[in-house]
């Protein structure tokens, strides 16, 4: 009688912490910010947004986003937000940086670091034109989603949009990393955008591109 109940006692003991450790691992994949709902840990119940996607509550109403693999150039990455209903996503503001970055860090494991394409294009006025006073860091770009409005989504590394390497860079990538800085060449700070070129953009091991970031109104 006393083996059967300490095997009851041990087994119970074994159910609360599977279903603690259960909880944990649930936790540690949502995000609790009162801006953003759903994701893979609520099995898709996000108000409009499907399985795997983020919904982020915009003035313009729903917003869906959601990170994809793919060591692609910027129009590849565009095809293939579109095969999903989707556009390559801008961002609208520091908020969404942060939650987006730690979506794409998730995505890329096991790496801890990389850049990922948003959906913006440098101004035709701009094209041709580093950080100037006419080209500014809030103005050189725009947004193409169809969704995202305002500058206020513009958090540039220092120095940049550049438009370096003869005026090529005329898309743009979001750097996420585990660590708040990369030191390559130069000084990076994660969660923030750099101007690249749309094809083979390069940089370092560190902050090469690795997904892209789709977005689509909530249905």
């Amino acid at each position: 009688m006393q083996k059967i109940t300490l095997f009851f006692v041990f087994s119970l003991f074994g159910v609360i912490f599977a279903r603690f450790d259960s909880s944990s691992e649930s936790c540690e994949d949502s995000d609790s910010n009162s801006h953003e709902h759903g994701g893979p840990g609520n099995g898709g119940n996000n108000r409009g947004c499907g399985r795997g996607w983020h919904r982020f509550d915009r003035p313009s109403g729903g917003w869906c986003m959601r990170v994809f693999k793919g060591n692609v150039s910027q129009m590849e990455a565009e095809s293939r937000c579109r095969r999903e209903g989707a556009a390559l996503s801008g961002l609208l503001n520091e908020n969404e940086i942060g939650r987006v970055a730690g979506h794409a860090l998730r995505t890329l494991r096991p790496l801890t670091s990389g850049s990922i394409w948003l959906g913006a294009k440098r101004t035709s006025q701009c094209s041709t034109s580093p950080i100037s006073s006419t080209c500014t860091p809030l103005n050189s770009f725009l947004w193409t989603d169809g969704s995202t409005q305002g500058s206020s989504g513009f958090q540039w590394n220092t120095k940049q949009p550049d438009n370096n390497y003869a005026k090529t860079q005329q898309c743009v990538v979001l750097l996420a990393s585990r660590s708040t800085v990369i030191q390559d060449q130069w000084t990076w700070n994660s969660n923030r955008l750099d101007d690249v070129a749309c094809v083979n953009p390069g940089g370092s091991e560190q902050r090469a591109v690795r997904g892209f970031l789709c977005g689509k109104r909530a249905n």
